[in-house]
């Protein structure tokens, strides 16, 4: 494994990298501000125009198994260099959407090359920033990632409002392309797993990345999915995710649809949405490191739940709309924050990058609500089934994580 002493001097450099690279793979979230006009454009059906998401979520999520191991091999640098050329490729063939107007080419451009670009990048943010803060890892790593909620916060509505208006649809495709590639080469420079030398120097060797009192054991990929302990976090993983990227999906089009809104407020509700999940993020560390992981998510998801059953019979009004969206928000930045942690504690940090690849392959499966939330909204003509089964998802998660804690005596 390749390792380095951070840039300047400081450790805090390589969780801004973890940022940037989040925040890269964040901007696929404001995917919903695009579906409006594919489909007074091309005359695209729901489905049809989340598809290029679907599939970008779950090809990410499988590239983060093999680029777990690569990143062992090749070290952080290259894979990531490698991954902005990826990203900027899949943008600009994304651009190419006039002369080819088929969501087809979306799903080959924007999901296949996309999602392998954000699956290589994302897989090098939570492993070194674990390694260099064993001391508070739930706040460090969920800075990290608390830019892939950020990034839709702050890009949902500018494309909404002026990149979509002003440069097209190709236009944006375009801007995307250049901005993440410059992110992406900057996050390069300042990812790197820390030097074990460096480490004892600064921490004493009772705090090493793999000697911190709160790893149970340094599990092999092979050793691990044959534990129940894993299999159980894993589909507590899917069930949650799959509620909160169900909602992703049809968040702008019941906004349009249901609550009457403009397509700007619309936006600014996947925005809500999109900062509750970024924000959320280091606070929901903060307190895993004091009172436990599995409380934290545990509440989290208790709320979630409540807010999905009542949604579509009491979110008619953009009053409601917005703190519901917070509140949702709030679940999936949990999620993605503390179940790297979670696995880091569970089985190791040995072969995190690899380990919480195969944890995080419950995301790629989850992303399937997406298109099954646009489906069954095409199929009923309402969004009651996909909110109510959502709701149902999040409830079955929190049991999961209940019975975690008690069968394994975890916080």
């Amino acid at each position: 494994m390749h390792k380095d002493e951070p840039l300047f001097g400081s450790r805090w450099t390589v969780v801004v990298g973890g940022f940037l690279l989040a925040f890269v793979g964040g901007l696929s979230y404001s995917w919903g501000v695009f579906v409006e006009p594919m489909q007074h454009r091309f005359g695209w059906s729901k489905s049809s125009s989340m598809l290029p998401l679907s599939v970008f979520m779950i090809v990410f999520a499988i590239t983060m198994i093999p680029a777990g191991k690569l990143q062992e091999k090749f070290g952080t640098r290259r894979l990531i260099t490698f991954g902005a050329f990826m990203f900027l490729l899949a943008n600009c063939l994304s651009a190419l959407l006039h002369h080819l107007p088929y969501s087809t080419w979306l799903v080959f451009s924007y999901g296949l090359i996309g999602g392998l670009a954000c699956g290589i990048t994302y897989s090098c943010v939570a492993p070194p920033i674990r390694r260099w803060f064993p001391d508070f890892p739930g706040l460090a790593v969920s800075l990290g990632v608390m830019g892939f909620g950020l990034a839709s916060f702050i890009f949902a509505p500018l494309k909404a409002h002026y990149i979509i208006p002003n440069l097209g649809l190709d236009g944006t495709f375009l801007f995307i392309a250049g901005l993440t590639f410059v992110l992406t080469m900057i996050a390069s420079r300042l990812v790197v797993f820390p030097n074990d030398e460096w480490y004892m120097h600064i921490y004493g060797a009772m705090h090493l990345p793999d000697k911190t009192g709160m790893v149970r054991s340094n599990l092999h990929p092979r050793q691990m999915i044959r534990k129940p302990l894993f299999w159980a976090i894993w589909a507590s993983f899917l069930l949650a995710v799959s509620g909160s990227l169900m909602i992703i999906g049809i968040l702008p089009s019941y906004g349009l649809e249901v609550v009457r809104l403009s397509g700007g407020k619309a936006a600014l509700a996947v925005s809500m949405f999109a900062l509750s999940n970024g924000l959320s993020r280091p606070l929901a560390g903060f307190l895993s490191d004091r009172i436990g992981i599995l409380k934290v998510i545990a509440v989290a998801y208790v709320f979630q739940a409540i807010v999905f059953f009542l949604f579509p019979f009491i979110v008619h009004s953009y009053s409601a709309l917005l703190p519901a969206a917070i509140v949702l928000g709030l679940g999936i930045g949990v999620s993605l924050s503390l179940y790297p942690v979670l696995t880091s504690e569970c089985f190791g940090v040995e072969h995190l990058g690899v380990n919480y690849g195969i944890v995080f392959s419950a995301y790629g499966f989850g992303a399937l609500a997406i298109q099954g939330g646009a489906y069954l909204r095409d199929v009923s003509g309402s969004y009651t089934i996909p909110l109510l089964l959502a709701g149902l998802f999040s409830l079955f998660s929190t049991g999961l994580i209940l019975w975690i804690r008690r069968k394994f005596n975890m916080a």
